[in-house]
C-alpha cells in the first residue's frame, strides 16, 4: 500500500489500482471499525495519483472558501506532492 496524506492510500491487486480512504464504519449494535473505502479504481499508477489529487482538490474546496490564486497555490503544492511519489 502506499500511504498518502489526508487519510488516502493506493493499494494494488498486482493488475489495477484502488484508492482508498481512511473511514469509520459504525455496525447496526453500534460497534465502530477502522476500514479502507474504496473511492476508485484505475489501471495505472499515474491515474491513481491523478484521482487522488482530484480528491484533494474536491476535499480543500468543500472546506474553504479559497480565491482563485489559493486555488493555483494548492494545485502547484499537490503536483509537487505527487511528483514527491512518481
Amino acid at each position: 500500500m502506499i500511504n498518502l496524506k489526508n487519510g488516502y492510500g493506493i493499494v494494488s491487486d498486482g493488475k489495477s489500482y484502488t484508492l482508498v480512504q481512511d473511514a469509520i464504519q459504525k455496525s447496526k449494535d453500534g460497534v465502530e471499525t477502522e476500514i479502507k473505502k474504496q473511492i476508485s479504481f484505475h489501471s495505472t499508477l499515474e491515474g491513481a495519483l491523478q484521482g487522488y489529487s482530484n480528491c484533494r482538490m474536491a476535499d480543500l474546496v468543500s472546506n474553504v472558501d479559497l480565491d482563485l490564486k489559493q486555488v493555483k497555490q494548492a494545485i502547484d503544492d499537490l503536483k509537487r506532492e505527487i511528483k514527491a511519489y512518481e
